[in-house]
């Protein structure tokens, strides 16, 4: 009866768990993929200029970075459970002060927020999943990140019929609803004082230093990449959309799903393949072929394929599943884990923070988007590098152990 017992709870802890990652890995993107769609329509409530959505889209990678850097030391004072509450609670709370903006600047606020929270969303789940699923590293990745995507794909979708038949102030909170729903699952599991019992659960370990890793580097590499690509293409493919393919305000929007959308098979595939496969240095340099030939056929065709460009573009960041999946598979302990997410996690973003607003400043200086698309276009024969060493299949605390 006693092991009975056990087993149902331990059934109802798993149910839990992966609830609770699903909901935050769907609330990590809403704050990005949500707002470029409706620009326009929010300029009618509230001034955006093209220095204010420069701004604005840089956020993303800006609070991803604040997040990165917030998510290790508050899960060392607090534990991993109470710092997806909090993570949980910011995104929610970004969204209710977007919600009520007036000006650009609140609106920016909120934004950072909710960002900074998304940011520590990213961190934190990939040692969730090594904490609480240490056998089924690559289905529960698969599972977190493909609901990650669909984050990307629906906001965008929905965002200008909704805007549209409501009101961006609705569309907006709608997401801080939803991010709310996120904390129930985990204050469930703090209520029930789950603890896995296994040392490799400890978020506790020696601090390693990662930058002599090459494959904590060749990681960075490939998530910087991806990147990149990602809050280039949200913070600016409706622009490029209209500008270079002469499309209209809505076909810009289901553009931005259509780069979301082609990604979402593999962010379900990668991980599976990943964990089955010796070498994945020939996955990185695919996402990276992908990237390169995507952005190059935009450049010089873009009104002959232009759906066919984006899907290319958005298959290219599978470097950000592949990432987030080695993350796990080239560490030994959830410690390790939370320390390498954070490391690249912070390089990445750091990067591509600033790819919205240069993207913003070559368009403004050349009205055009050729320099960016041409700088995104070789910004994929990075990711050979990469390939390199991830070919070579080591943890990064092998790379560390003393000679």
């Amino acid at each position: 009866m006693e092991k009975s017992t056990r087993s149902k709870t331990a059934l109802r802890d798993s149910v839990v768990a992966v609830i609770g990652v699903i909901l935050i890995a769907a609330n990590t993107r809403s704050a990005v993929s949500g707002l470029s769609p409706i620009y326009d329509i929010i300029n009618q409530d509230v001034s955006l200029g093209i220095n204010a959505r420069a701004v604005l889209g840089s956020l993303a990678p800006i609070g991803f970075v604040i997040g990165g850097l917030l998510t290790p030391r508050l899960t060392r004072r607090v534990g991993l459970e109470w710092n997806l509450v909090t993570l949980v609670a910011l995104i929610a709370m970004g969204h209710t002060v977007r919600a009520f903006a007036t000006d650009w600047t609140v609106l920016a606020i909120g934004s950072a927020i909710a960002l900074v929270g998304s940011g520590m969303g990213n961190v934190s789940l990939p040692p969730t999943i090594k904490k609480y699923f240490p056998h089924h590293i690559g289905p529960m990745s698969a599972t977190y990140i493909t609901f990650v995507s669909l984050g990307s794909v629906i906001p965008p979708l929905i965002a200008v019929p909704l805007s549209e038949a409501m009101s961006w102030q609705f569309t907006v909170a709608i997401w801080a609803v939803f991010a709310a729903a996120a904390l129930i699952p985990w204050f469930v599991e703090i209520r029930s004082g789950r603890d896995s019992g296994d040392p490799l659960g400890s978020v506790v370990g020696r601090k390693l230093a990662l930058t002599k890793s090459p494959t904590a580097w060749a990681i960075a590499v490939a998530f910087s990449v991806s990147s990149i690509t990602g809050y280039g293409m949200f913070a600016w493919l409706p622009d490029i959309a209209k500008d270079a393919a002469d499309m209209t305000e809505f076909e810009g929007g289901l553009m931005l799903s259509v780069f979301a959308i082609a990604g979402t098979p593999m962010s379900l595939a990668m991980p599976l393949i990943v964990a089955r496969v010796r070498n994945v240095g020939w996955l990185a340099a695919l996402g990276g072929l992908l990237i390169f030939s995507g952005f190059g056929a935009m450049l010089v065709a873009p009104t002959v394929a232009p759906y066919l460009w984006v899907v290319l573009i958005g298959a290219g960041p599978l470097l950000f599943p592949l990432s987030l999946v080695l993350i796990n598979l080239r560490t030994e302990s959830t410690s390790a884990s939370l320390q390498l997410s954070a490391f690249t996690q912070f390089i990445a973003y750091s990067v591509a923070a600033t790819a919205p607003p240069l993207m913003g400043i070559s368009r403004a200086i050349t009205g055009s988007w050729s320099i960016a698309l041409a700088c995104l276009a070789l910004s994929g024969i990075a990711a050979a590098w990469a390939a390199v060493v991830l070919s070579r299949n080591n943890t990064v605390e092998s790379e560390l152990v003393p000679n």
